[in-house]
């Protein structure tokens, strides 16, 4: 099971282009859907804009701490 597990690990630590683009993209639906109902309650079809932009945003800082947390660990456990 652990060797799963670091498989995984190796395998996001080798494409971190493509976790970037997940997280931006998964960031930008999330609160641009929360975005789209808010306009639609409010009446004010722009706040899906600001969804959209700011989910994006969100997406890449998440991404980036990711990858800065995963650096650090990666740090801790070398011994060398």
């Amino acid at each position: 099971m652990s060797q799963e597990q670091s498989s995984w690990q190796d395998d996001l630590s080798d494409h971190p282009a493509r976790e970037y683009i997940t997280y931006i993209i998964a960031g930008a639906i999330s609160l641009g859907l929360v975005g789209w109902l808010l306009g639609m309650v409010l009446s004010l079809p722009w706040i899906l804009f600001v969804g959209l932009g700011l989910g994006a945003v969100l997406g890449a800082y998440i991404a980036w701490r990711h990858l800065v947390d995963h650096r650090r660990s990666q740090g801790k456990s070398d011994p060398s």
